[in-house]
């Protein structure tokens, strides 16, 4: 028998119930606080303690966590640890919310025994006749039941059980079970057992029309095979395109055996779909009706530090995401298929990676295999002098999209090896000289085109430079601006300079097989080593890159936490010895953050050209989030045309250029409605390239959402127009949260 209880004396009692001071077990502290006008009895002959007129008993122990019960009138047992509450009723615990007139309750073992109650955990409610519980055991058993993920006193939808049991906290047992809409049953389940956790079974439809597909009707239903391996069916029908589907698995094993899916989807796809090699070779084929897409995705972490990753996935034709898994296309558009594994210490990394070409009409550099060791930068003994290296050697082959004869392979080895040595001087001036090569050997390369032929091959390069910084601040502590919310003032300005020298390889890239080559960016690339890893570009260099960075924080919130206000990065490189073709200016970077209040920010990017005084690149945008009614952004994109500058077949590394203009308003009309607008404009040539709205609905269990979406794209590309109904239960979403603004074509892909 626990002390606390057996000894509670008139001295506990009043130190306990007058003064709310918790009273000891050997592992439970309890308290009782007067609510209300709260009177207080006790008996000492009995060790009972009866509080009425409103009154709330807390508990805390560490195995079962903490609880509290609110009550009209409460009668506790100090010998047993019997609780008696009547009126009013309201409890807290394990997460759950317990609302009734009458609970028998033990203060120590937790067990529960009433009658009629109410209950909640998100996203559950579910009310019984009668309730017996061990918290301990994890043991529940509870008597005409209902349970619905609809908050209303009147359930729309809602299981009516005549005896639910939960058995060591997982296993969930139903019997004579009826769903009911309202008042009116439409499905009987004489028994069911599930574990708790995911639901064991789950089915969502998403019906439509676009214009590409026709009518359309996108099913999938989960079934969770056990607590580490789920399927999802997918049937999918399109009258204008034919049935699709395909199963998929999900499976977790633990970190060591890892986790992953696996993913299927194939149709006869009546359409005449042109296969986009004719855009380069002139024939007039069709793309197979027979089209599909399987993937497999791995993770796992073997051991600490030690991590594996795998990622497959082979298509039927370069069209397939694009066609059918338009959110996956939008931000992947050629998936590559690889195996990773990593191995980390506290000064060195080893990875090997091999990326096979699984899909041949997409561009792709083979690594079979590429292996990797990487020194991280380390401190030598004692000295004032730190290293680092980076080794790669393997296999490579580089295939050219529907240019099979351009392809090339050839084996590499490259390593590169650095001495720094950083110091700080009077306190606030950081300068780091550098100096380091590298070596690289190229086999023989195997290729079919004589332009690719390249013979065996050894490249040195030396480098030097420095990198030159400072911080420097200043503090105004009376700055206050209720405009800004702004309680104090500092700002940082952080100038630096970057200083790299490499002469002129005895290899220059033109006679080297190009594995990592440098591609054209919209961001300007690194100009020091190893942050620019284009290995196989690597050339003479006589640059520096200047660079200042402003900053500007206060203290806001209640907390006055540290918050910027303004940060503003500027840097541009001056090429002492300009190569052919380049000027002595690099294009000026400048990349702005600046958010006046914690609910509004704006953001911009900008490329400007010093030699020619014009934007090359510019991406801006505002951002309001006011409150939980409504929120908007709006935004520009501008690309300049520029085939002779990006070195490209197109005019830009993104195709054509832009200047587009795009907008995104959300509004919550009130609990139970709210609205969406997203455009596009592209004011080059006035086109309104996308616009779509959806409109969304609170049906308490469930949630939906109409969505219409028209699209005029460029290039040729024909126009498309979607409608689709979205309905999914609160309780087992069908999207994540945000997709509809991050991955709005989610409500039309196949899953």
């Amino acid at each position: 028998m626990r002390r606390g209880l057996k000894n509670l004396g008139v001295v506990g009692l009043y130190l306990s119930l007058i003064m709310g001071q918790a009273a000891q077990w050997e592992d439970t502290d309890w308290e009782i606080i007067p609510q209300r006008e709260g009177a207080f009895a006790y008996s000492p002959t009995s060790n009972i303690t009866v509080a009425y007129d409103g009154v709330m008993i807390k508990i805390r122990e560490a195995q079962l966590g903490p609880a509290s019960i609110m009550a009209d009138r409460v009668t506790v047992d100090g010998d047993s640890g019997e609780l008696l509450a009547e009126g009013d009723i309201t409890m807290h615990q394990s997460g759950l919310v317990w609302r009734g007139e009458f609970l028998q309750y033990n203060i120590q073992t937790r067990q529960i025994r009433t009658s009629s109650f109410r209950a909640g955990k998100s996203p559950f409610v579910m009310s019984s006749g009668s309730i017996q519980s061990d918290p301990a055991t994890g043991a529940y058993l509870m008597e005409d039941a209902m349970v619905s993920t609809d908050d209303d006193q009147q359930p729309a939808l809602k299981a009516e059980v005549g005896s639910l049991s939960v058995r060591d906290k997982e296993e969930v047992t139903l019997r004579n079970t009826r769903l009911m809409a309202g008042k009116t049953p439409f499905f009987y389940i004489p028994f069911l057992r599930a574990t708790q956790g995911k639901s064991s079974s789950a089915y969502q439809f998403t019906p439509g029309y676009r214009s590409r597909y026709g009518l359309f009707l996108l099913n999938e239903y989960e079934l969770n095979l056990n607590p580490q391996l789920s399927a999802t069916f997918n049937l999918d029908y399109r009258t204008a395109r034919g049935l699709a589907g395909g199963p998929d698995l999900e499976y977790d094993f633990g970190p060591e055996l890892g986790s992953g899916t696996f993913e299927s989807y194939f149709m006869s796809d009546r359409e005449k779909i042109p296969d986009p090699a004719d855009f380069s070779s002139g024939k007039e084929d069709l793309l197979n009706p027979n089209r599909y897409r399987f993937g497999w995705f791995h993770q796992a972490t073997i051991r600490p530090n030690l991590t594996a990753k795998a990622a497959f996935q082979k298509l039927s034709d370069p069209l397939m995401n694009r066609d059918f898994f338009e959110s996956f296309h939008r931000q992947n558009t050629q998936p590559r298929s690889y195996v990773e594994i990593n191995q980390q210490w506290r000064n060195a990394a080893l990875s090997i990676v091999a990326q096979p070409q699984l899909n041949t009409f997409f561009n792709r550099v083979e690594r079979l295999p590429e292996i990797k060791f990487t020194g991280l930068r380390q401190q030598l003994g004692n000295s004032p002098f730190f290293y680092e290296s980076e080794t790669t050697a393997g296999y490579f082959a580089r295939n050219f999209r529907y240019e099979r004869g351009r392809s090339f392979e050839a084996a590499r080895l490259d390593t590169f090896h650095q001495i720094l040595m950083p110091r700080t001087y009077a306190g606030w001036l950081t300068l780091t000289p550098k100096l380091g090569g590298r070596y690289g050997y190229y086999s023989n390369t195997l290729s079919s085109d004589p332009d690719q032929d390249h013979r065996e091959a050894k490249r040195y390069v030396f480098h030097a430079g420095t990198e030159i910084s400072t911080k420097l601040s200043r503090v105004d502590a009376e700055f206050k601006s209720s405009w800004l919310d702004a309680d104090g003032l500092r700002h940082v300005l952080m100038p630096s300079i970057q200083y790299v020298f490499v002469p002129e390889p005895n290899a220059r890239p033109t006679a080297l097989p190009q594995f990592d080559y440098e591609m054209p960016t919209l961001m300007m690339l690194p100009v020091d080593f190893p942050a620019f890893n284009a290995i196989d570009a690597v050339d003479a260099r006589n640059v520096m890159r200047v660079g200042l960075r402003n900053l500007f924080q206060t203290k806001r919130g209640d907390e006055r936490q540290v918050d910027s206000l303004m940060d503003w990065n500027v840097f541009a490189d001056w090429r002492l010895d300009p190569e052919p073709g380049q000027g002595d200016l690099a294009d000026l970077t400048s990349d702005l953050h600046v958010q006046p209040r914690e609910w509004w920010s704006l953001q911009s990017i900008a490329r400007y050209s010093l030699e020619e005084s014009a934007l090359r690149v510019a991406d801006q945008g505002i951002t309001f989030l006011p409150n939980n009614v409504w929120s908007m952004k709006l935004g520009h994109m501008y690309v300049r045309d520029d085939q002779e500058y990006w070195g490209e077949e197109s005019s830009s590394p993104w195709g054509i250029g832009n200047n587009a203009l795009y907008s995104r308003f959300y509004y919550r009309i009130n609990e139970n409605w709210g609205a969406r607008l997203n455009q596009h404009y592209e004011a080059s040539d006035g086109r309104l390239e996308e616009h779509a709205y959806t409109l969304y609905r609170d049906f308490r269990s469930f949630t939906g959402a109409f969505d219409l979406r028209m699209r005029n794209p460029r290039g040729g590309q024909e126009k498309d127009v979607t409608l689709s109904v979205m309905l999914s239960m609160k309780a087992f979403p069908q999207f994540g949260l945000g997709d509809d603004v991050n991955k709005p074509s989610s409500f039309y892909d196949s899953k």
